[in-house]
């Protein structure tokens, strides 16, 4: 998976070095990580029509998506609704495990959006039940550690997101941290969210939106006020606001920054050199590097950090100081974050 970047000798060597470091994503979504061939599969056993689509090609076709709203609805109507059995959740193990051990990510908080899958029949406990399992089994088989962000995404409205936070709560394994607002800003205000991200953090959940991918940094100002989110996923329309800019410099909330997906949605970002990101990263302000959804944007996270470097936006030790940040910026203990960074530290000494 990835793009086929052609790289100078040293870049193959830096590419072998990110390969080898442990690292964090901290703005990932379950059902991106699912394959085309899973859902070809589905699609199959579950004999799902999807509108245009007779082949394995036509459905890679659909992901070539133009826009955030086709991006919702294939993520919707497409990935989401061809599972339809509980053994279904097995693929969405098996496909996360692919690509955290391909990318060396040894520690993840992954988003999952139940509310299309609970419309389908299932049972939420069933569900956590079954995706806490496989995270049992990935930390025990393989080390790699996985936390769960349910997403009360802004489609399905307020009612629906205290719904979901409510079964969040009756339902909490240690494994499930937080809730965090996804979906298209523009169909859904911050503030509106507001008592369900209150009752949120009083139930010691960590809390965290989408703002400013699809919007302008108003959004981004409400979801901090409102909502009090510790992260922001994107935030890449601070780049308009200078207070705003000194405002996240200030206070460290890390930026769940996810270049590729930035450049499908076209906003804010039109190319890899225009982006925000090192303007960002110049200004003192917290970016993290993460993916998205990879399969839905063809990339990995390595593909992320080499493209940050092979278009020099970057230099070597920069991108370390931006997995230095994904680690920090993490919801797990100060313990074992420092403890992971001491991990990142033995395998670039060489370097």
């Amino acid at each position: 998976m990835g793009n086929q970047l052609t790289l100078t000798k040293e870049q193959k060597k830096f590419k072998a070095l990110l390969l080898e470091i442990p690292k964090t994503e901290i703005h990932l979504h379950l059902e991106g990580l699912a394959s085309v061939d899973t859902i070809w599969q589905l699609m199959s056993e579950h004999q799902i029509p999807v509108n245009g689509v007779s082949s394995k090609a036509d459905l890679q076709g659909k992901f070539q998506i133009k826009s955030l709203d086709e991006f919702i609805a294939l993520f919707i109507d497409v990935i989401q609704n061809c599972f339809q059995a509980d053994a279904d959740f097995e693929y969405l193990n098996r496909d996360a495990r692919d690509y955290l051990k391909r990318n060396n990510i040894v520690y993840s908080e992954i988003f999952f959006a139940p509310t299309k899958f609970i419309l389908n029949g299932f049972s939420f406990e069933s569900m956590i039940e079954k995706l806490d399992r496989g995270a049992r089994r990935l930390e025990d088989e393989d080390g790699i550690v996985v936390r769960y962000i349910i997403d009360v995404s802004r489609g399905y409205g307020v009612d629906n997101a205290m719904k979901n936070l409510d079964l969040t709560i009756k339902n909490r394994t240690k494994r499930i941290i937080g809730i965090g607002l996804g979906g298209a800003e523009l169909h859904g205000p911050a503030k509106d969210y507001q008592k369900v991200f209150e009752r949120a953090i009083a139930n010691d959940l960590h809390v965290v939106a989408h703002a400013g991918e699809d919007v302008g940094p108003q959004s981004i100002w409400d979801t901090l006020k409102y909502l009090k989110a510790s992260r922001i996923g994107h935030g890449i329309s601070a780049i308009e606001d200078e207070k705003l800019m000194e405002h996240l410099a200030k206070t460290q909330i890390p930026l769940e920054i996810c270049p590729t997906s930035n450049l499908f949605t076209r906003k804010y970002a039109t190319t890899i050199k225009n982006h925000p990101i090192r303007a960002f990263f110049d200004h003192g302000m917290n970016v993290t590097v993460n993916t998205d959804d990879p399969t839905l944007f063809g990339v990995d996270l390595l593909d992320e950090y080499m493209k940050l470097r092979t278009n020099d936006i970057f230099s070597e030790t920069e991108i370390v100081q931006l997995i230095r940040n994904g680690v920090y910026a993490t919801f797990q203990s100060d313990a074992a974050k420092a403890a992971l960074w001491k991990r990142v530290e033995e395998k670039i000494k060489p370097a």
